[in-house]
């Protein structure tokens, strides 16, 4: 199995005022394709940190990160904007579905924005999870879950290699939080790698491997 992430002795730290303070340290990683990973940890432990160095929003750091082949110190802006439109997906706690467009249209926003919108090919996702029916809703038409789903969907929607889904049922009730997270499986059963940041130890259980976050260190286990 390919590895599409590879991060060595990552370190991250903030300064504040005359303070630095140390979120990640020498941290070593990897992802391989297909893999379905859970990152647990305490409120305030970095998880959310490290999700935005792995996902190219954040470019502050020592060590090295590589994704699916790319090392992404030497990258340019462009390029990382472009490595992480075509390859990755993001679903957060909170949907953030733009209130004035349709589901429909939220979900095939990422490929709009790419230059190759077609709503077919989102309908064709919303029917594959059992969604059809609420694709010509408004975000404020639909229920708390029908919202996270429609978040996986539109994550889905440029064929991502990885989805990094950031406490993705951290604002459901655990009937929805059940159904998310067996979308999140179905997605990774398609064949996309899945990495998840949950505080969850019963989410945690969908995936192959378990890490913890500590300290600013990950281990296994």
């Amino acid at each position: 199995m390919d590895k599409i992430l590879h991060i060595e002795n990552l370190g991250k730290t903030y300064v504040q005022g005359h303070e630095r303070i140390l979120v990640l340290e020498n941290i070593d990683f990897d992802i391989k394709a297909g893999e379905f990973v859970a990152l647990l940890g305490p409120s305030g432990s970095g998880k959310s940190t490290f999700l935005n160095l792995v996902g190219v929003l954040d470019d502050c750091y020592s060590g090295s990160i590589t994704l699916f082949g790319s090392r992404l110190e030497p990258l340019s802006e462009v390029k990382k904007a472009e490595l992480r439109r075509r390859n990755i997906g993001f679903v957060f706690q909170f949907d953030s579905l733009l209130p004035e467009f349709t589901v429909l249209e939220n979900i095939d926003m990422p490929a709009l924005i790419m230059g190759r919108g077609d709503t077919g090919a989102a309908m064709a996702l919303l029917k594959r999870f059992g969604l059809e029916m609420i694709a010509h809703k408004f975000p404020m038409d639909i229920s708390g879950g029908e919202k996270q789903r429609a978040a996986i969907l539109r994550a889905l929607r440029n064929k991502p290699g990885l989805v990094i889904a950031d406490e993705p049922t951290g604002n459901l009730d655990k009937h929805n939080a059940k159904i998310v997270l067996d979308d999140l499986k179905k997605v990774n059963a398609a064949g996309a790698a899945v990495l998840m940041v949950t505080h969850n130890e019963e989410a945690s259980a969908y995936a192959d491997r378990v890490f913890h976050l500590s300290g600013g260190r990950i281990t296994a286990g």
